[in-house]
């Protein structure tokens, strides 16, 4: 998704698209990527990790092949970044059922903290990687990345990955796969770990969503400078995941998620208060980044430790979820007019108060 970022006003001009159509680009991906994991987690436990993986990928291919066809118009685009999104969706799932079925406590914990720290640097480098490509060698040479880069993922995996699921598969059939579903939304278990997994992630991303804003519109930068300064709070994220590594073994996932909280509170209040400069703003980001960083592992890790033999469906039905309440706070929050510093502070720490209370629902005392 990063890659094509930069190239969309070039593709609008190349194809005299209205630009906000072309952003359908990226919204056509989302709406495939994100419902389509409650199909993926239960098929993934149906029928393996392996297949369902292989499958999906090579639909994602097919459909950035759909991109690169000779002239193709900017609805052949749409309806290639509509399957890749499809096809994408069982990366989101696989990936995390996939190390629940191979590592279990700290080394879970261990695994998924790799996961947070490559999911921090992704979103900086795909879109730099994206606009270098696309200025020299045009915008359609973004799609051949992409397709270069799938085919060569499904190769490996082809090659070299054994199936994890070792355990009982569970019945593909409609009934089932909404039973197993309503039984995960039954559990306070997985409520109060997958609200704090949602929570963070919203937060973070409704802070992503307008800290351009602050930086350029309140402070005056430009969006190169602004550029180097979000770089910042990426750091954060990867030395959460470093301080988790070190800790996992000497202190409980349970007290690590009791205590982030507490770095969003310190977050949320430093925003209120700091002066109006890049430094202070972005250190009070840092702050609620490193929070992220020490309580996604944890709050992943104990959300799918339980469910061994339904690790495809709590994963998919997490990862459904979690889209799905970033983008509906983002899209709030766009609505109440939050683009300033002191809004962005009030939101962050109201939201730490519900995620400590989540943390009491899922861990237990404060």
């Amino acid at each position: 998704m990063g890659l094509l970022l930069p190239v969309l006003p070039a593709i609008s001009q190349s194809l005299a698209e209205d630009p906000n159509r072309v952003q359908w680009l990226i919204s056509a991906y989302l709406f495939a990527f994100g419902p389509v994991q409650l199909l993926y987690g239960p098929l993934s436990d149906a029928k393996g990790r392996r297949p369902v993986l292989i499958a999906g990928l090579a639909l994602a291919i097919f459909g950035v092949g759909l991109c690169l066809v000779p002239n193709a118009s900017f609805e052949w685009l749409l309806l290639g970044r509509f399957l890749q999104g499809l096809g994408a969706g069982c990366g989101a799932v696989v990936s995390r059922a996939m190390l629940r079925d191979s590592f279990a406590g700290p080394e879970l914990r261990n695994a998924l903290s790799y996961v947070a720290m490559a999911a921090a640097f992704t979103p900086i480098v795909a879109p730099a990687i994206g606009g270098l490509i696309g200025y020299h060698f045009g915008w359609r040479s973004v799609f051949v990345a992409m397709l270069l880069y799938l085919v060569t993922l499904w190769l490996l995996l082809f090659i070299s990955f054994k199936e994890t699921h070792s355990g009982v598969r569970q019945p593909m059939r409609l009934t089932s796969i909404v039973a197993n579903y309503r039984h995960l939304l039954s559990l306070r278990h997985f409520l109060g770990h997958g609200g704090m997994l949602w929570g963070q992630f919203a937060l973070m991303t409704v802070s992503i969503s307008v800290m351009p804003y602050i930086m350029q519109q309140q402070i005056g930068m430009t969006a190169a400078q602004y550029g180097t300064w979000a770089l910042l709070p990426a750091l954060g994220l990867l030395l959460g995941g470093l301080i988790n590594n070190r800790l996992q073994h000497r202190v409980a996932a349970e007290q690590v998620l009791r205590f982030s909280p507490y770095l969003q509170l310190a977050a949320g209040a430093w925003l209120l208060l700091v002066p109006l400069q890049p430094a202070w703003l972005v250190a009070g980001i840092f702050i609620q980044a490193l929070g992220n960083g020490m309580a996604f592992p944890n709050a992943m890790s104990r959300l799918l430790e339980p469910y061994h033999e339904l690790a495809g469906a709590a994963a998919a039905l997490s990862g459904a979820l979690q889209m799905l309440s970033a983008g509906l706070l983002t899209a709030l929050l766009v609505y109440l007019g939050v683009s300033t510093a002191y809004s962005l502070g009030l939101c962050i720490l109201l939201g730490a108060v519900v995620l400590k209370g989540l943390s009491w629902c899922a861990v237990g005392r404060w």
